[in-house]
């Protein structure tokens, strides 16, 4: 759950038009790191193991309505892991999200939630 808060806060953080430049790359690079994490908790629970961790990047975005990360990584068996993450209504209080992550190009996961925390309440 503590990903899926950080994630929230994060999303309120950078929509906010009082968000200076550096506070809006501090808070990218936590979103993307919270991404990250919550990817390779996922994965582990469905029997991946990442290699050296996942690197992410925020899409461009014109607007802080819709905010994109993209993560890519290999598992141990040297296979390519992208994520792809998108929170709509990214200013309001209630933002949506939803990942997606694909093992070698095939889709193994679609959610609003990522890593331990979804499945501590039930997702």
């Amino acid at each position: 759950m503590k990903h899926v808060l950080l994630l929230v806060s994060l999303l309120t953080l950078l929509a906010s038009p009082a968000c200076t430049d550096t506070a809006r790359k501090v808070s990218e690079s936590s979103l993307r790191n919270a991404t990250a994490r919550g990817a390779t908790e996922e994965m582990r629970g469905l029997g991946y193991t990442i290699r050296k961790g996942m690197r992410c990047r925020t899409l461009s975005a014109d607007t802080m309505a819709v905010v994109r990360v993209r993560c890519v990584g290999r598992t141990t068996r040297n296979e390519p892991v992208r994520v792809d993450g998108v929170a709509s209504n990214a200013g309001s209080a209630h933002p949506t999200q939803e990942f997606v992550i694909t093992v070698g190009g095939r889709e193994v996961v679609r959610t609003s939630c990522l890593g331990q925390g979804c499945r501590d309440h039930g997702r």
